[in-house]
């Protein structure tokens, strides 16, 4: 954070500008400053603020006499108000962090403290961001989805904000809102953390799907997730589905490949058993012989292969 100004050399000029007898309004005016000034140095920040706009209020009817003071009032108080807000974050009051960053914002816009404007207007969306990250880290979601919003309010191109909101819907099993979130924190330059959220958000759907059998529904999320993301879980979903649906050709892709990845896999006795199944759909049989042949010493599946080997397909 940029430093303030010493309030020595302000107090300097107070006490010189005394020297001149500008009047009873001017008096009052450079007391006003000075116990703005002094309550500042004590990090008084509510007398400070109090003091330094009554010293303005006065001022701005003096014309030339206090122009130099009205100059440094208004470069103070956005200061004070950023300091003040920064004050509040670091207490985690966030209600009054943005209330005091909005407040530089404001009285920085209105008296050309550019620099002021650019730090506290960068603050305010990292304040509120902050706040979000909390709540969403203690399960509060609904709560981090309000304070994300206040961050995209402020700051729309924010994609890390969406893909926060998009987590939290998610967290909340709503998926239309996670989706959304997720898709527009693409758009906004979190396409790699928003495209692998997008791709477990379909995971877990085609999931729940393959739990009451619904093919169609396990296939569909599942080659959806793998649009985001590819991954071995959803292969075998898609393998396992399509062999549900008699779509062979497409369950042998998916099979092959995820049994690729890993052929020493703890479901490895499934996936050959389904990859055997999918090549007698299709009519090849000396394939679908080859991986039944691997099934004759396993527990689970050693009768099934025995009879598609020896009986029904009579494998060689």
């Amino acid at each position: 954070m940029k430093q303030f100004r010493t309030f020595l050399a302000i107090c300097v000029l107070s006490i010189l500008s005394m020297g001149t007898v500008y009047g009873q309004d001017l008096t009052a005016a450079t007391d006003a400053f000075n116990a703005g000034g002094a309550a500042l140095n004590e990090s008084n920040y509510p007398v400070a603020i109090e003091s330094f706009n009554k010293a303005l209020k006065m001022l701005e009817g003096l014309g030339e006499q206090g122009a130099t003071m009205l100059a440094e009032t208004k470069a103070i108080i956005p200061q004070i108000h950023l300091r003040y807000g920064k004050q509040f974050a670091s207490a985690n009051d966030i209600d009054n962090a943005v209330l005091q960053i909005k407040k530089a914002i404001e009285t920085g816009t209105a008296y050309s403290a550019a620099d002021i404007v650019k730090e506290a207007t960068e603050l305010l969306p990292q304040v509120l961001m902050a706040d979000g990250n909390n709540l969403l880290n203690e399960g509060k979601y609904a709560e981090a989805i309000a304070e994300y919003n206040k961050v995209v309010a402020v700051d729309p191109a924010n994609g890390m904000a969406y893909l926060r909101i998009g987590m939290s819907e998610a967290r909340l099993d709503n998926e239309a809102g996670a989706v959304a979130a997720f898709e527009k924190a693409i758009t906004l330059g979190q396409k790699d953390d928003a495209s692998k959220q997008l791709s477990t958000v379909y995971l877990k759907k085609s999931v729940a799907a393959l739990k009451v059998k619904n093919w169609a529904a396990v296939l569909e999320s599942a080659e959806k997730s793998n649009t985001y993301l590819e991954s071995g879980q959803a292969k075998k979903l898609i393998g396992l589905s399509s062999v549900q649906l008699k779509k062979f050709d497409k369950a042998i892709a998916a099979l092959e490949s995820y049994y690729a990845e890993d052929t020493n896999a703890k479901d490895k006795s499934s996936t050959l058993y389904n990859l055997a199944t999918a090549y007698e759909g299709k009519g090849n049989n000396a394939k679908a012989c080859g991986y039944y042949k691997q099934l004759l010493n396993d527990a689970t599946y050693k009768a099934a292969a025995e009879y598609k080997v020896k009986t029904q397909l009579k494998c060689n």
